[in-house]
């Protein structure tokens, strides 16, 4: 004869197997969580020294990553490419960096923004090698070949720290390297432009954060047609200069890690 708690028996045993697939889950999703946010998660019974992992482990989890608007796939293809590329071209970019008084890894990021470190890069407007100097900025440089990827780091060092020296001396580190860096982009023409405008508006010439304002109305008509220099793509220096930052701390953070 089946009593009344016999009857439940099968019931609670369901209800205990339905809440040990949920906390399952619970914690799944916890360390799923945990991955994703390279946090460090401790599920109960796994702390070191408790009965169920009596011998502490280490383990080792994925730093906090760096804060910037580089989707994921394309972080993870820049530190592929710091693993597999910039080991051919780092004793390059330290040495040239010294000689010129420029961080290497700001050279390397740069260089990363313009070729992917391809020294063969040739972009639609004939500009090529790993710093991407146009033929006209060789010249002037003494460089004849472009996709000599020692002498196109000298080029664009040499190019860059010549622009950096053709603004005022007030400016401060910060705003210099922003600024000096568009110009590599977009010429300093379009950025003393920009500038005018700057002035034109109440803005501060000399600061990136008002210069990357002013640089995208270059595209319109009612802007360029008084300008000097005239029409400029002007978003394309402000994202050239948003990208190199975003590499050059994502390139910092690797190196500590390492």
């Amino acid at each position: 004869m089946m009593t009344f708690s016999s009857k439940l028996r099968p019931a609670k045993s369901g209800v205990l197997q339905a809440a040990a697939v949920i906390g399952n889950s619970i914690v799944a999703s916890a360390v799923l969580l945990s991955i994703m946010a390279g946090a460090s998660l401790i599920v109960p019974g796994t702390e070191p020294g408790s009965p169920a992992d009596p011998e502490p482990t280490t383990v080792k989890h994925a730093p906090a990553p760096v804060a910037s608007n580089l989707p994921l796939w394309e972080k993870v293809r820049f530190q592929r490419h710091i693993e597999t590329r910039l080991p051919q071209y780092r004793r390059q970019f330290e040495g040239v960096a010294k000689a010129y008084n420029i961080s290497w890894t700001l050279l390397a990021a740069q260089a990363y923004q313009e070729s992917r470190w391809d020294p063969h890069a040739v972009s639609p407007t004939g500009v090529r090698g790993i710093m991407m100097l146009t033929r006209d900025t060789a010249s002037s440089l003494g460089i004849q070949n472009r996709e000599d990827p020692t002498k196109s780091i000298v080029g664009g060092a040499r190019y860059f720290r010549n622009l950096e020296k053709r603004l005022p001396r007030h400016i401060g580190k910060t705003d210099r390297i922003a600024i000096a860096l568009a110009a590599y982009n977009v010429g300093m023409g379009h950025i003393k432009d920009a500038q005018f405008l700057a002035r034109r508006m109440g803005k501060n010439p000399y600061a990136w954060n008002d210069l990357k304002t002013t640089l995208p109305l270059l595209t319109q008509k009612s802007y360029y047609q008084t300008l000097p220099y005239g029409y400029a793509r002007g978003w394309e220096p402000v994202r050239y200069v948003k990208r190199i930052r975003a590499y050059h701390a994502l390139l910092e953070q690797y190196l500590r890690q390492i």
